[in-house]
């Protein structure tokens, strides 16, 4: 029976070991952001890889003085690659979600290096256009994520918000490229949406 609770906790401890290894790109992103003691809040609801991969892309548009079709934000070559991208939407696209949030797959402490992470759903939290009264009693920095998704065998890519309880309003979705750098996850590029979720 020891042996079998013995080995019961090397399995989890592996388990959790991977996935934070899995999660690596976002735990040295946090890291990176220098937040100390200060508290943090996640939406526990992942933001759909979808949005990932579009802001990736950016858009695309026609110009009538060209007579062509351009495009525009994004990510910006020769990081984009068109035959790069679509190796990597042809992964990681989520063709059953089309919802910016993805219900019932949600983050957890596991996924996380830091420990003083308050989980909160997404619904509960401020909205803009909605008009209801939070009472924040502390202050938080408060994130969002997408899973990590890799490009080119070189790059995680992931999409994020961030705010705080005193603004409480999930602004600009982003995307950062990250690419491995002396065993960090080091940022390299990024792109804004700009529409507000």
């Amino acid at each position: 029976m020891k042996n079998f609770g013995y080995l019961l906790l090397v399995i989890l401890y592996c388990n959790c070991s991977t996935t934070k290894e899995k999660n690596a790109p976002i735990n040295d992103y946090l890291e990176s952001q220098k937040l100390g003691d200060q508290k943090i809040m996640v939406i526990q609801e992942k933001i759909n890889n979808n949005v990932t991969i579009d802001i990736f892309k950016g858009k695309i548009y026609f110009e009538p003085l060209s007579n062509q079709y351009e495009r525009n934000e994004g990510i910006q070559e020769p990081l984009y690659d068109k035959t790069k991208w679509e190796k990597m939407k042809s992964k990681y696209e989520n063709s059953y979600i089309t919802d910016f949030w993805i219900r019932n797959n949600n983050w957890s402490s596991k996924d996380f290096k830091i420990q003083n992470i308050l989980f909160f759903e997404r619904a509960k939290f401020p909205n803009p256009g909605k008009y209801e009264k939070f009472d924040f009693q502390d202050y938080y920095t408060v994130f969002s994520f997408s899973d990590p998704i890799y490009y080119n065998k070189k790059y995680a890519v992931f999409t994020f918000q961030k705010t705080n309880t005193k603004a409480m309003i999930l602004g600009n979705t982003s995307i950062l490229v990250l690419e491995k750098k002396n065993g960090k996850w080091v940022e390299v590029d990024g792109a804004v949406d700009g529409i507000y979720n």
